[in-house]
């Protein structure tokens, strides 16, 4: 009901682009959502040596280590194709009338007659809950508001008139809305986003 689609290629290609640059590759943070144990598989294969503990403590890592920028964090997940789709499901659908008051603190109240969709996914999954209000999630192509607070294990958009089933693919983040745009809604940087994915959050490569 939750997971990743990791772009092998656009991250193969991404990271490849790094290389005159940088000999080693910053994979703390489990791989800033991505999972170790593949994501140190395609460093390796293209000749990184790679970190995967903190610079104030050699264990775990795969070389001496060395301190990392900000600009070298910024370049290691700044790419411009679309390497990780987060998604979940609609797993519930419920028509209300204008004024119905949505989520915890009722700090969001329909405007019209609309149609509320509860996603299988919260900030326990790594939705950034300080996202809401202003962030929005694509269903079909199209993209739609969260309604009110992100709940630990769900949250709820707000898709009108929509034709919307049961069961449809929910794009947290990917091609549209990006990780970037979820960066921005939560005042977070886009690698301190994307490493909050839960391990529940089933990774899954393309």
């Amino acid at each position: 009901m939750r997971r990743a689609l990791i772009e092998t290629r656009a991250l193969t290609n991404h990271w490849a682009g790094l290389k005159g640059d940088h000999d080693c590759l910053d994979l703390r943070a489990n791989a800033y959502g991505l999972g170790l144990e593949r994501s140190s598989e395609v460093a390796a294969e293209l000749g990184f040596a790679f970190v995967v503990a903190s610079p104030s403590s050699a264990k775990g890592s795969a070389l001496p280590l060395a301190p990392f920028s900000a600009t070298t964090l910024t370049q290691w997940w700044d790419s411009p194709q679309t390497l990780l789709r987060f998604e979940a499901d609609v797993v519930s659908l419920k028509r209300v009338g204008a004024g119905a008051p949505v989520s915890y603190g009722y700090e969001y109240r329909t405007n019209t007659d609309t149609t509320l969709a509860l996603v299988s996914a919260g900030f326990s999954d790594g939705v950034p809950r300080t996202a809401s209000p202003g962030a929005r999630m694509s269903i079909r192509g199209r993209d739609f508001p969260v309604a009110g607070r992100i709940a630990m294990d769900q949250c709820i958009l707000d898709i009108g008139d929509a034709e919307i089933e049961l069961g449809d693919a929910v794009t947290i983040w990917g091609s549209s809305p990006t990780l970037a745009d979820w960066a921005s809604w939560s005042a977070r940087p886009t690698g301190a986003v994307q490493s909050h994915l839960a391990p529940r959050v089933v990774r899954k490569w393309i």
